[in-house]
């Protein structure tokens, strides 16, 4: 169905200045974006299949320029239209966080999920804040596998040091989706609040994220 067949009061853009866009379904938020289709296929088509190569959005930040061009009426324009939505999603996560004061694991969960919750690799970042408890910078140190020989603490410190930091907070994801911390991870996590304690910055905490759930070593009070 073509977008000029639809009723103008139920097609997506009328619908969204009527009742606004918490109105809209996933499918008529993504026809907005793309804004039309083709000769061949309506927006409808395209936006059906975003869906499905997305598993209904859930693995929307999942995507590349290149995934969504393999669909047949989408092009480098159209592609690019989406990736810049989910980019701008991204910055508003990230400004967000950086003007607030952190006190809470979960205060920079949601950023990093998206951030990083759906790499395929691991990344591994480090939050610096203020006595505040203010971000200060944060700086992606490593993508691969976590491990002391990877991304070594004389790093972390040595940039935290740089900014001036007060605290840190570590961050990585698992690309499996289950955030349970490996032996490593505890090793790692150890070592590190270890040398906090001598360099006198204080490692608040070291959140893993996955897709959809996250661990937080200080909740578990692995650094009391």
């Amino acid at each position: 169905m073509k977008i000029k067949e639809v009723e103008t009061q139920l097609r997506p853009r009328e619908k969204a200045l009527t009742y606004g866009l918490e109105s809209l379904s996933d499918m008529e938020i993504i026809c907005l974006l793309l804004q039309s289709g083709n000769k061949e296929r309506s927006v409808f088509d395209l936006a059906k299949e975003v869906l499905t190569i997305s598993d209904d959005l859930s693995k929307l930040f999942d995507l590349t320029i290149n995934d969504l061009v393999q669909i047949k009426g989408i092009k480098e324009v159209k592609a690019l239209q989406l990736m810049t939505s989910i980019e701008l999603c991204k910055r508003v996560m990230r400004k967000k966080n950086y003007s607030a004061s952190i006190f809470d694991p979960v205060d920079l969960v949601n950023w990093f999920q998206t951030e990083i919750g759906y790499k395929a690799q691991e990344h591994f970042v480090c939050v610096y804040l203020n006595v505040k408890g203010k971000i200060i910078g944060h700086k992606i140190l490593f993508i691969g596998t976590l491990s002391e020989s990877c991304v070594h603490p004389r790093e972390i410190f040595h940039d935290a040091i740089q900014a001036r930091a007060f605290s840190i907070i570590m961050v990585h994801n698992h690309p499996s989706g289950d955030p349970a911390p490996s032996r490593q991870d505890i090793l790692f996590t150890r070592r590190v609040k270890e040398i906090s304690q001598i360099v006198g910055i204080d490692l608040l905490d070291h959140v893993i994220v996955g897709k959809e759930e996250w661990y937080s070593f200080k909740q578990h009070q692995y650094l009391d």
